[in-house]
């Protein structure tokens, strides 16, 4: 397969790609008569080639800039049209690859309609709330978050697996789980396990949960090893719609969730000065604990 985003744009900008019904899994079954005839070519491909061309038309400018932020963005831009690419001809493995950004675990997977990686980790959303997810650009702006501890489900949660379907999960993300593994890790962390459904004498183990005991097992390795580079990641890290999303702003119910959030992340003090000192910025949502209002009255009062 082409190594580049340039070169993946290319292929797709061949007669095969861009004939009608090529990224599209063909319909079994019956199905309502068409009343007209079918586009003769693949709109989504074409729409897609020119999106890419001008991300990395783009990604270029900003590239010739030189510095060394320019070069991280550029980098970001193309990685992130490669792997759009590479989703659109059926290829999700760059993205699953990935660690949570949040959670440090092994559990991103790619919504194809939203094109925007989602952590299927139950323990990484908060309470209540939706599932983390980031669009590509900012999952490739994100260094791999560092994992919290094991967590055990207390009642029988609705992600219970058995043994040989986690094992064929982890087969996608590149870090291979044998079965005598998964049994360790079962058993040194004391996963509790659950009946399966459908499978009366069958033990299942929760996914979210061997996925937090996976990634700190990792974790220890790297660290016997030296080479644990993966950092604490805010808390509203993949969760800008409870956050940030304009038309969420005057939802209490929202605002409370996300202040709450806020109150144990670590990074709370640092994200408020920057929201008061670059208030322009930030227009809406909840940003060190406060909302826009807040912040605003914060600043009025300092000025005196």
């Amino acid at each position: 397969m082409p190594a580049t985003a340039e070169q993946l744009l290319a292929l797709l900008d061949t007669p095969h790609w861009k004939t009608a019904g090529s990224t599209s899994q063909p319909i079994e079954g019956p199905r309502a008569r068409a009343t007209e005839g079918s586009v003769p070519v693949n709109l989504t491909v074409l729409d897609h080639i020119a999106e890419g061309r001008k991300t990395l038309a783009r990604a270029d400018r900003i590239a010739a800039e030189g510095t060394t932020l320019a070069l991280r963005e550029a980098e970001a831009l193309r990685h992130a049209q490669l792997i759009k690419t590479q989703a659109l001809i059926g290829d999700n493995l760059s993205v699953r690859e990935r660690t949570c950004p949040a959670c440090g675990c092994w559990s991103l997977m790619l919504h194809r309609k939203t094109n925007r990686a989602v952590c299927v980790n139950r323990h990484c959303s908060p309470v209540g709330g939706p599932q983390r997810s980031w669009a590509m650009v900012d999952l490739m702006r994100a260094r791999p978050g560092k994992p919290k501890g094991v967590r055990r489900a207390t009642v029988r949660p609705r992600d219970v697996l058995d043994r040989e379907a986690i094992i064929r999960f982890f087969a996608g993300t590149g870090h291979t789980l044998s079965a005598s593994g998964l049994c360790r890790l079962i058993a040194t962390y004391e996963l509790p396990t659950w009946p399966v459904l459908g499978k009366p004498r069958a033990l299942g183990v929760s996914l979210s949960d061997v996925l937090t005991a996976h990634a700190v097992h990792q974790v220890q390795q790297d660290n016997h090893e030296g080479a644990d580079l993966r950092v604490g990641a805010p808390a509203c890290t993949g969760l800008d719609a409870l956050f940030f999303e304009e038309r969420l702003s005057n939802n209490p119910d929202r605002v409370e969730q996300a202040k709450a959030l806020c109150v144990s992340c670590p990074l709370r003090q640092v994200c408020l000065e920057t929201a008061l000192t670059n208030s322009s910025r930030y227009r809406n949502g909840v940003v060190g604990g406060l909302t826009y209002r807040e912040r605003r009255n914060l600043i009025k009062a300092r000025k005196g």
